[in-house]
């Protein structure tokens, strides 16, 4: 596609609408739908802003290695702590379960009482 042709080129609001849904979902990056339709991502997260349900992210300005080692740190412990919580999750489901079927096989209550 020339330059010429990209220029004069529109997209329908029920398109646009469709690609930011697919990226508030997950399903697709910005990068994703620039690639695929030959757009500037600039477009694309004008159109995010207009038609979005999800404010835009901040850019985050590193200005020294100290602020990309700092970064890097917080979100290695993101991801750390995101597992630990879905850990205990599926503790605290299992655990319910186990008391629900004590209840029944035994036919008593093993809740506390508040």
């Amino acid at each position: 596609m020339t330059i010429e042709e990209r220029r004069r080129r529109r997209f329908s609001v029920n398109f646009r609408k469709e690609q930011v849904s697919l990226i508030e979902k997950g399903v697709v990056t910005i990068r994703e739908v620039s690639r695929m339709y030959e757009v500037k991502s600039a477009s694309i997260k004008r159109w995010l802003e207009a038609y979005g349900n999800k404010p835009l992210a901040e850019p985050i300005i590193i200005q020294s290695k100290k602020d990309y080692d700092r970064l890097s740190e917080l979100e290695k412990e993101n991801k750390r702590l995101k597992e630990l919580l879905g850990d205990q999750y599926v503790k605290l489901l299992y655990h319910q379960k186990l008391v629900e079927i004590a209840k029944e096989q035994l036919g008593y209550d093993f809740e506390k009482k508040v």
